[in-house]
């Protein structure tokens, strides 16, 4: 009975010290970033002195892969409506539907706080613009460059970014490569 309650008292003892010697493990990082936002869009330039991009609304979806602690990709879906007034030649209600679909590069750099990740992107893919009022619309290639900052509350998170979305209007009497800028801000979830 004694030589029992000597062993037992032994591997209760031995328990907090075998404990405190196993090496703790880092926290699992989160390889799959969701996210959604919403914002403005605004064009760089206007097509001439009489033709000129009014300010609209986007609105987006995204889902990151990091298969490094700073560099990722991202897949990117984004959704933008702007009027064009004083155009002339072009049909319907010159208000164009813009759906771009990206495909990322994505850098976090250095945190300069625990929470704060800042990030610079650029990618390429394809945008679509339909004029909203006809059944004109157009497909270009395009590109896109951005800088962001996320904040991390646990899983989930707080984004801010603003980007340039580059594609070519080349339709309606116009030959332009366009600059939409696109500044949004958004909810993430890690998985």
């Amino acid at each position: 009975m004694t030589t029992r309650f000597a062993l037992l008292s032994l591997i209760i003892a031995a328990s907090p010290v075998a404990a405190q010697q196993q090496p703790q493990q880092p926290p699992q990082q989160e390889r799959w970033i969701l996210g959604a936002h919403a914002g403005g869009s605004s064009a760089t330039a206007d097509f001439s002195s009489s033709t000129n991009w009014q300010t609209g609304w986007s609105a987006g979806a995204n889902a990151t892969y990091l298969f490094a602690a700073k560099l990722g990709v991202r897949a990117d879906a984004n959704f933008a409506q702007n009027d064009l007034s004083g155009g002339s030649g072009i049909p319907g209600e010159a208000r164009f539907d813009k759906l771009a679909l990206m495909g990322d590069v994505v850098y976090q750099t250095p945190k300069p706080m625990k929470s704060l990740a800042p990030y610079a992107l650029a990618g390429i893919g394809a945008v679509r613009v339909a004029d909203k009022g006809s059944d004109s619309s157009f497909t270009n290639f395009g590109g896109n460059l951005g800088l962001g900052v996320g904040y991390k509350l646990g899983r989930w998170g707080l984004r801010a970014e603003g980007r340039d979305l580059i594609y070519k209007f080349d339709h309606f009497g116009y030959d332009k490569t366009q600059n939409d800028l696109l500044w949004q801000g958004g909810v993430t979830i890690g998985l």
